[in-house]
């Protein structure tokens, strides 16, 4: 019986350190897998944030290219309206000279009627002069006696001669005076011909001007499809890029819920853990307490505080870092879960945009105070400066409500 009970004792005794052992490796093991979880994820946020990152700039490309073709397009046609309020212009100037033209026609013809009406008067006093030539030849070949007989008096006798001087010399003063008609209006048809062929030069630029402006108001229209064909383009891309973009977004939301949800696993994943919070949280920064963006502004999830790069960012309150590693938003940063208060409440506390890696590695324990990394601007940062968060009970709080 003595062997039996001893038999037994040493059984309860195996019992007890195989649970106590099943115990310990759960404790040991889940807070592994949640870091196994949480890098898987972060890693998966990372890629999925590139890739948000890459559509983003792909949509702002398309976005530019669009901006760019619509100012090219606003400039061709600019340059397309300059060339028809020409066009319109010369149109206007080749109307006017085709008036003058018409007109200068009108004159050269009542020119050539008042040189043809010249040139019959011309023709008709020739005419007339020549038959009182061949009349006076009549006379000088033999017929002067008859006509001195046919004088009825002395003085007809005596001034028959000179009166055929004068009618002679009167007709050759007429056929001058007509050849000098003849000859200026001969001239003033001929200027006025030089003038049309003048017109009609001016007119052919002119329509030579039109041509080609008309030639570059078709390249114009040419290119402002060819434009218009990339604005359509460009619009159809930014309108891709959007619907991609907007998909990408909800799968980093999702992406970034997970992680969240990742890290509040791996806090609770310690929560086994024997750590008891204090409540007793002090200050990240040893000088610095200038906040440059408060909790809940624009949907900001922590507190920011200014500070030179390189300042040492200490644990608010003791604990266990549960995560730490580099984050497409936060950067290089530290979680530390400080265990639950009296009252079963968790608290956990996160520091983002360390200048380099955290000092500190995950299942570390850390004290109040303790040096956990360096302020910088890593990842979605825009100047050196801590963002530090706090969740109880895995909901972001204001921390600034918590510290001493």
């Amino acid at each position: 019986m003595k062997h039996f009970s001893h038999g037994k004792k040493f059984i309860s005794l195996l019992l007890s350190v195989a649970v106590a052992m099943t115990m310990t490796l759960s404790t040991v093991m889940t807070p592994l897998a949640a870091t196994t979880s949480v890098s898987d994820l972060r890693q998966k946020l990372q890629e999925l944030q590139t890739k948000q990152d890459e559509l983003d700039k792909q949509l702002k490309n398309a976005q530019s290219n669009k901006a760019d073709a619509e100012a090219q397009k606003a400039q061709l046609e600019q340059q397309r309206e300059l060339i028809l309020s020409q066009i319109n212009n010369l149109a206007q100037q080749i109307g006017d000279l085709d008036s003058e033209i018409v007109n200068k026609q009108d004159e050269i013809d009542q020119k050539q009627q008042e040189v043809d009406q010249k040139q019959a008067e011309y023709d008709q006093r020739w005419e007339d002069f020549k038959g009182r030539m061949k009349a006076m030849q009549r006379l000088n070949d033999g017929g002067s006696i008859a006509l001195l007989s046919s004088a009825t008096n002395l003085y007809q006798l005596l001034t028959f001669a000179n009166t055929l001087e004068q009618i002679v010399a009167k007709d050759e003063q007429i056929c001058q005076q007509l050849e000098d008609e003849h000859n200026e209006l001969e001239q003033q048809k001929a200027d006025l011909e030089q003038a049309k062929a003048d017109l009609e030069a001016t007119q052919a630029d002119l329509e030579s001007q039109r041509t080609a402006l008309n030639g570059k108001t078709s390249e114009l229209a040419q290119n402002i499809s060819q434009t218009d064909a990339s604005i359509s383009a460009a619009d159809a891309e930014i309108e891709a890029n959007k619907a991609a973009l907007i998909e990408a977004n909800k799968a980093v939301d999702k992406a970034a819920a997970e992680l969240d949800a990742a890290l509040n696993a791996a806090n609770q994943a310690y929560g086994n853990a024997s750590i008891q919070c204090s409540l007793d949280f002090g200050r990240p920064l040893a000088t610095y307490k200038y906040v440059s963006c408060y909790f809940g502004g624009n949907g900001h999830r922590g507190t920011d505080y200014a500070a030179p790069g390189g300042t040492e960012i200490y644990a608010v309150s003791g604990g266990v870092v549960t995560a730490a590693a580099y984050h497409y938003s936060w950067g290089y940063y530290v979680q530390v879960y400080h265990g639950k208060d009296d009252n079963g409440n968790t608290y956990s506390t996160l520091y983002a945009h360390m200048n380099s890696a955290p000092v500190v590695s995950v299942g570390q324990n850390v004290s109040k105070g303790q040096v956990l990394g360096y302020v910088g601007s890593t990842g979605n940062s825009t100047g050196n400066h801590l963002h530090l968060e706090m969740k109880v009970n895995n909901v972001l709080v204001n921390v600034m409500n918590y510290l001493s």
